[in-house]
């Protein structure tokens, strides 16, 4: 079916008349019906956000820090100069609590070091 344009009319519109109850319906579906839209908006706008801010994170972050690498493994450069004293590995620490543990009613043998 083809269009004709030489029988076209123009159609102007100038007044609606509708009861006020159905115009309050009609506005509280059309409330309702934005609803998923907003929804997507607000996700998508929080993905652009997070991958804006992830980009301006990761072009700012790390800029400052000096660090020497070795063997595939990444150690900033404060640490080799460190003053801080060197922390007891974790057999030294188990060596040093084992030797203070109590326990009641548990006594060693008499020829073991440190029996009764």
């Amino acid at each position: 079916m083809m269009v004709d344009d030489t029988n076209k009319q123009a159609v102007v519109v100038t007044d609606i008349r509708m009861p006020f109850f159905s115009m309050v319906i009609f506005m509280v579906k059309w409330a309702i019906a934005a609803i998923p839209a907003l929804c997507i908006l607000i996700v998508f706008g929080v993905l652009t956000w997070g991958m804006l801010g992830g980009l301006l994170l990761s072009l700012t972050i790390g800029k400052n820090t000096n660090s020497v690498r070795t063997l595939d493994t990444e150690t900033p450069a404060s640490a080799l100069t460190s003053t801080e004293p060197k922390l007891p590995t974790t057999a030294e620490a188990e060596s040093a609590y084992f030797q203070k543990l109590i326990v009641a009613g548990i006594r060693d043998k008499p020829g073991l070091p440190g029996g009764k």
